[in-house]
């Protein structure tokens, strides 16, 4: 899953981020409401009752759902690219550069209005519109995040140890030669039974599962750009040089073709998520 410089998405149905995923950029999930919820960061469950934000780096496998039959609850996903995260690193508390995979931060209700209400400024209708503008909001959001959380109140969330996130990375930068398991396991100096058994274990799938996901993902992200991406540079861009390969490919996993994907994506109208750009 690859996304734009910075974007932010708003929910408000029973359930969402339910599958297991990862991107290239930091991720902040805001939870509005006082729901049960299971998060899933490399491989470790966190379940917890409280409003809640968690703040997850670039190539950190997780995903977040509601575990309580809850008719519609509130949340708000920001990303922001690497280079867009260091440009205001100097603007945000040092405790976030510490952390290796993620921070849980636990809020009461109107710790959590009062975030909402800066999140209110990424609005369209707001006239928000600027990068920089946006990256100042992002930059707020996580000072008043921590000015509201004592040390009890913050959860590293992830294993910190844990290799699996560079290997992740690995896969994601080297995506043209398509790397396979036996050439992961040498570049990371460990078995291939250990890659494969803790690569499993964090992820839920083997490595060549991942691969190929990764490879749909990047390929429906580059057909969804605004500025179409020719056929044969997305099929590149993912490590195949037959067109044809990959028109099969993509439609063994997905059940449609990439240039059917394409004319889908632009027709279709989405009412329950908002994204800013």
């Amino acid at each position: 899953m690859e996304i734009n410089d910075f974007s932010m998405n708003y929910w408000e149905a029973p359930s969402v981020m339910t599958f297991t995923h990862v991107h290239d950029q930091y991720e902040l999930y805001f939870c509005v409401d006082n729901v049960a919820q299971l998060s899933v960061i490399n491989g470790t469950e966190y379940a917890y009752k409280f409003p809640s934000a968690i703040l997850s780096t670039p190539y950190t496998v997780h995903s977040m759902s509601c575990s309580e039959n809850a008719s519609s609850y509130e949340r708000y996903v920001f990303y922001l690219s690497d280079e867009g995260f260091e440009s205001i690193s100097a603007l945000i508390p040092p405790k976030v550069s510490e952390r290796n995979v993620g921070l849980l931060f636990e809020l009461n209700e109107a710790q959590a209005e009062e975030i909402k209400g800066i999140i209110s400024c990424c609005d369209p209708e707001n006239k928000c519109n600027t990068f920089a503008e946006q990256k100042l909001i992002f930059a707020l959001l996580l000072n008043r995040l921590f000015d509201f959380c004592s040390e009890n109140k913050i959860i590293q969330v992830g294993e910190p140890s844990s290799y699996i996130q560079k290997v992740v990375r690995y896969i994601a930068e080297n995506l043209r030669e398509l790397p396979d398991a036996e050439t992961i396991s040498r570049e990371f100096a460990v078995s291939r039974s250990k890659l494969d058994r803790d690569f499993k274990r964090v992820t839920g799938i083997s490595v060549h599962q991942f691969v190929e996901q990764y490879r749909i993902n990047h390929a429906k992200y580059l057909l969804n750009k605004k500025t179409p991406v020719p056929i044969e540079e997305v099929a590149a861009s993912i490590g195949m040089d037959s067109v044809n390969y990959f028109f099969s490919f993509f439609k063994k996993h997905t059940g449609m073709t990439p240039s059917e994907y394409r004319s889908m994506r632009t027709k279709k109208t989405v009412t329950a998520v908002k994204i800013k750009k």
